[in-house]
């Protein structure tokens, strides 16, 4: 079985032990992950979460992501098409930008 680039919308929180959990609450992110399946995709990007002590409070979606994608505009298209393509020759996840958000 090939292994194929996956992406999915994250929602997070900050595990107490992160350097981050006393200014910043959560956040949203999307992630691409090179797997065989969406249950492959789900447990790198839990793991990874965890290693960087981020809890998941929702995994909006994981699907594959198709190379032709158009997003909104141009710069957002090549952006993506960026984190397809260093996610396609790694193994690694690769995340776009981090939106955090402060406590209350």
């Amino acid at each position: 079985m090939k292994k194929k680039v996956f992406w999915t919308g994250i929602e997070y929180i900050y595990m107490v032990d992160s350097e981050d959990f006393k200014c910043l609450k959560g956040g949203f992110v999307y992630a691409f992950i090179k797997a065989y399946d969406v249950r492959d995709a789900v447990n790198k990007i839990l793991n990874k979460l965890a290693e960087i002590k981020l809890e998941p409070i929702e995994i909006e979606f994981v699907k594959p992501y198709e190379k032709e994608m158009e997003w909104e505009t141009p710069e957002l298209t090549k952006h993506y098409q960026k984190l397809y393509q260093q996610t396609k020759s790694t193994n690694e996840i690769s995340f776009d930008n981090f939106h955090a958000y402060k406590h209350d």
